[in-house]
């Protein structure tokens, strides 16, 4: 049984980590002041900008205009449309393949350039995760009280600690040898800690609303804590189903309105051919800190 759970728990590691990170479209944008002039330039040389709010974006036309990175940001391509018309072209066109490490290909097609045109194209990333930090209060049945930290960008790390209302005491019951009363023992409560880190996922990003996976392991205990009428071995105290060892955690963590956040999954504790498994709810707020120093800056 308990084989069976690594192995689900690896495969589900294996499927969140292999998650396609070029899943994420290229957004271009054309100024609206497309119909610009440079008079600066001469014999109809127009001007495409193209400003890159992408890391390590590379653009090609494959054609032999030419072309000037004057920053890291920014591609200036220079189009001699009167050559175009002795070529026997109608009109000068240009396609630009647009690519960069987190995104798939994109075409842009420029059907019309005319004379000492300008046309400045913005590209940014379909999916912009901001940086974030979200603290969580987590819920369940067998913890007390629980806290979750998380913080990145589309991807990032996370810490969580969950605990149980009562510390293991007395004697181990599956350790007692000899035969007890214990019908009329009262079970005080759970005997939990799970303290997890691991990754946290973008897995979908749409407007001011974000999910994110999160995949952790670390060490875990559980147990029930019991208090019986008489004594056993010397103590009226005495706890059942004891694990401590492995501890994994699987959630799913949901930002709305870049503010609150609600999270669901489950943690687990694994020992001596023994699991554990529970459930947890989150509430939590999320602090965007680009955002937070962005107005800062603009406030000085």
């Amino acid at each position: 049984m308990i084989l069976k759970n690594k192995n689900v728990l690896l495969l589900v590691s294996i499927l969140l980590l292999s998650y396609d990170v070029y899943t994420q479209t290229l957004n271009v944008m054309l100024s609206p002041d497309d119909k610009k002039v440079n008079r600066n330039t001469n014999n109809g040389v127009a001007t495409i900008i193209i400003d890159s709010k992408v890391k390590g974006l590379s653009v090609d036309n494959g054609t032999d205009d030419q072309w000037m990175n004057p920053s890291e940001d920014m591609f200036v391509y220079l189009v001699d449309t009167k050559k175009d018309l002795e070529r026997g072209y109608e009109l000068s066109q240009r396609c630009f393949v647009l690519n960069s490490p987190k995104s798939s290909e994109y075409l842009l097609e420029i059907d019309e350039i005319l004379p000492n045109q300008v046309l400045y194209y913005t590209v940014m990333l379909s999916e912009q995760y901001t940086r974030n930090l979200i603290l969580e209060y987590i819920f369940s049945k067998t913890s007390m009280c629980g806290f979750r930290v998380s913080y990145g960008k589309r991807m990032g790390l996370y810490l969580s600690y969950q605990s149980g209302k009562y510390n293991k005491t007395g004697n181990d019951i599956s350790k007692v040898k000899k035969d007890y009363d214990i019908t009329m023992a009262k079970e005080l409560g759970y005997i939990k800690t799970n303290i997890t880190a691991g990754l946290r996922m973008g897995v979908l990003h749409k407007d001011r609303m974000n999910l994110y996976v999160l995949l952790g392991c670390g060490y875990g205990e559980y147990g029930r804590q019991w208090e019986n009428l008489t004594e056993i071995d010397g103590n009226i105290f005495f706890y059942s189903d004891y694990i401590k060892g492995f501890g994994g955690e699987l959630a799913c963590q949901y930002v709305m309105n870049d503010l609150v956040c609600l999270s669901l999954g489950t943690d687990l504790v694994v020992g001596k051919g023994k699991i554990s498994v529970d459930y947890q709810i989150g509430v939590g707020l999320n602090f965007d800190l680009d955002r937070l120093f962005r107005n800062k800056n603009v406030a000085k």
